[in-house]
């Protein structure tokens, strides 16, 4: 799959274009133009995307069950 770089023309013949660049957040501006097979050029057709900032769920701590001292049995005094 391309990587498209910024300002960097990509031909190719294909019609579809799938892209995994990893944009980061704010507004991106892609121009395509065609070129068809006698060499003319197309007007530039313009589109901008906007990348949202990533929503990152809270962080929740873990819950734990509270620490009990261990249970012993009653000292029961000795007969004198």
């Amino acid at each position: 799959m391309p990587v498209l770089e910024l300002n960097k023309p990509f031909d190719s013949p294909d019609p579809k274009l799938v892209v995994q660049n990893r944009l980061a957040e704010g507004r991106h501006r892609f121009a395509l133009v065609v070129v068809d097979e006698r060499g003319r050029v197309s007007a530039a057709d313009q589109v901008v995307v906007t990348v949202q900032p990533r929503a990152v769920p809270p962080v929740v701590p873990p819950v734990r069950p509270p620490v009990r001292p261990p249970i012993r049995p009653p000292i029961r005094p000795r007969p004198p």
